[in-house]
């Protein structure tokens, strides 16, 4: 008799247990959606991103550095990577992709396809970077060396005037070591171009302003 009651006490909890956990979900289900969590502004996407770009960045630079083909990879990675940034966030860091990225293709003779990343880069120059900046030079810098490469002497010359006007407004900043040592090459390199093209007077200017430069 004793087992009877207490085989049916056992039901008894057992039931009541069955209940309660039908009727929460009963509940559960009644119980409206939780809302969608919040987009992202674009702050926090740029935020998130940057991490990874920049972990991109130094493997890309380090590869390059060291001359390996898997710069290539790495250095495409972080220019796909940066493009995601939000419109009119991280223009720097979306210049200097497509800048590493550029060299990285022209250092392994895909020179038409670097020719396409230092277009990008001049076309968020303004965007990016103030005038009389070392960004701002070097990128028309680069994308003048490929033109020289590739035989397009009009095209190179314009973009070393572009890169030397540049460094010849009042905002540059003449102080800053890395800065003057490329206005040095850019006029050297210019004046290279011009005396192979017979402009002898103007490739002795640059070559002047260059000494003084230093």
């Amino acid at each position: 008799m004793r087992v009877c009651v207490c085989c049916c006490v056992a039901l008894l909890m057992i039931g009541s247990q069955l209940l309660c956990a039908q009727a929460s979900g009963q509940q559960k289900a009644g119980e409206p959606n939780a809302p969608p969590p919040s987009p992202l502004s674009s702050d926090d996407k740029a935020n998130e991103l940057s991490e990874q770009v920049g972990k991109l960045m130094v493997k890309c630079v380090n590869l390059l550095t060291a001359q390996d083909p898997l710069s290539l990879d790495y250095c495409k990675q972080q220019r796909d990577l940066a493009d995601q940034y939000p419109p009119r966030e991280r223009m720097m860091d979306k210049m200097l992709a497509h800048d590493e990225y550029g060299i990285a293709l022209a250092a392994f003779d895909h020179k038409k396809e670097a020719l396409e990343e230092f277009d990008q880069e001049v076309a968020l120059v303004p965007k990016a970077v103030k005038p009389g900046s070392t960004e701002w030079s070097t990128a028309y810098w680069h994308r003048a060396m490929i033109y020289t490469q590739l035989g397009e002497v009009d095209k190179a010359d314009h973009d070393y005037r572009a890169a030397e006007a540049n460094f010849r407004k009042a905002s540059f900043n003449s102080g800053e070591p890395s800065a003057v040592k490329k206005r040095r090459a850019i006029l050297r390199q210019h004046a290279a171009l011009l005396q192979k093209e017979g402009k002898t007077e103007a490739a002795h200017q640059l070559l002047e302003e260059a000494a003084k430069a230093e």
